[in-house]
Formats: C-alpha cells, structure tokens, sequence
C-alpha cells in the first residue's frame, strides 16, 4: 500500500491483509501508561492516509473474516470507510472497494484479478 502511495507508475492498488484502524492505534500510543510497541504502531501515516495518497488511482482493500489474529474487522471497516471518504469528496467512489472475503489472512485472487480487469 505505502509503495503504492510512492510510485505513480503503479497504476492500479490491492492491498490485503492488513488494515488497521488508525483511530484506535492513535488512542492506544497516546494513552497514559502506553507501551512501547503501541507508540511504534502507530509510527507513520494511518493506512486510510495511505489510500489518500493512492487516490484517485484505483484501491481494492482487502481482508478476511477469518483473520481477527491479526486484524479487527470492525476497526477494518472503520478505516476503509476514512478511505473510501477521498474518492466520494472526488466523485470516484467506483474506484475504491473494500472486500471482505470469506478467508483468512490471505489473498482472493479471483476478486483481485476482476478488480484489475475492470480498471486496467
């Protein structure tokens, strides 16, 4: 996704597996007593800033439902929301989806490559 936001020649994004909600991270590192590892997590921009700078390039965001381990969904669906706010202000909302596939932390190939053929 960073990698994306970076290289303008990447013309259109799929990041999976990975998506925090920055809200939450922000509270826990900026908590009384916060940890080490919270204040490092939240180092950098959010992931919804991430797609900001993507946009108005294309962004499949993707995550499982199997894949609370690693991820929230709920706090998933908080930030794709954030995200997807940059392509509505713009009058794109169709280039940015947010899937939730019936897996784990893993790729759905078959989403990612129709999303790819619908905008490359």
């Amino acid at each position: 996704m960073y990698a994306t936001a970076l290289c303008p020649f990447i013309k259109v994004a799929a990041p999976s597996g990975y998506f925090r909600d920055s809200e939450r991270l922000q509270l826990r590192a900026t908590a009384d007593g916060a940890r080490e590892i919270d204040r490092e997590l939240f180092g950098g921009p959010g992931h919804f800033q991430a797609v900001g700078l993507i946009c108005p390039r294309p962004c499949l965001v993707q995550i499982g439902e199997q894949d609370g381990a690693l991820n929230n969904l709920e706090g998933a669906r908080k930030e794709a929301e954030r995200a997807a706010l940059f392509y509505r202000k713009l009058g794109i909302a169709d280039r940015f989806e947010f899937n939730v596939h019936p897996g784990g932390h893993e790729f759905d190939t078959p989403t990612i490559l129709a999303f790819f053929d619908k905008h490359l």
